[in-house]
């Protein structure tokens, strides 16, 4: 498991959540071969996958913090086709085939109806200026948006002198709050 992948798993965790991590789905695909039909299975992996008894998410993490970001080169719809794309990293987002093969697997596999079930992007940076674009066009597909600050502030909340937590990220903020290196968060 990543690190940001560890701090997403904590604050689902504080948001009642029953947390795993890389989990795969298997999805059956036709192949291009023009001659006949042919179909493969392959494994898609989905970074988090944490669940509540009325909610299943799926979640892609994306640090990005020692690069440009998440940018809109990543989404097919609003891409600008003059510059390099990144389709591949967001396949779950961008082909459809793949997205439902995984929320019916994770639907046959975990219980949920498809209604209870949903796709999730967590994000550590956006790409200057992107962030409201690509939340906006992941939002209308029903897909969830979680940027950073939101993730933070669960973990600000999950690091309250009245919640406990055993975990190194929580601990952690507690003890840079107690060093006063950075003050505890009011309402």
């Amino acid at each position: 498991m990543e690190a940001f992948e560890h701090i997403v798993k904590v604050f689902l965790e504080s948001q009642g959540y029953v947390v795993t991590t890389n989990v795969k789905f298997p999805v059956k695909r036709k192949t291009k071969k023009a001659s006949y039909e042919e179909y493969q299975t392959h494994g898609y992996e989905v970074d988090i996958v944490g669940a509540r008894s009325n909610s299943l998410l799926l979640g892609s993490v994306k640090s990005f913090f020692g690069s440009g970001g998440v940018s809109r080169q990543g989404f097919k719809e609003i891409a600008n086709a003059s510059r390099k794309t990144h389709f591949d990293q967001y396949k779950i987002f961008n082909e459809i085939e793949v997205r439902d093969g995984i929320l019916k697997e994770a639907s046959s596999r975990y219980g949920y109806p498809l209604k209870h079930i949903q796709l999730c992007l967590f994000v550590g940076k956006f790409s200057f200026g992107e962030e409201q674009t690509i939340t906006d066009y992941l939002e209308k597909k029903h897909i969830g948006v979680y940027n950073l600050r939101l993730i933070i502030e669960g973990l600000f909340e999950a690091a309250k002198p009245s919640t406990y937590m055993n975990d190194p990220v929580v601990a952690t903020i507690k003890a840079l709050q107690l060093a006063g290196l950075i003050t505890e968060r009011e309402n």
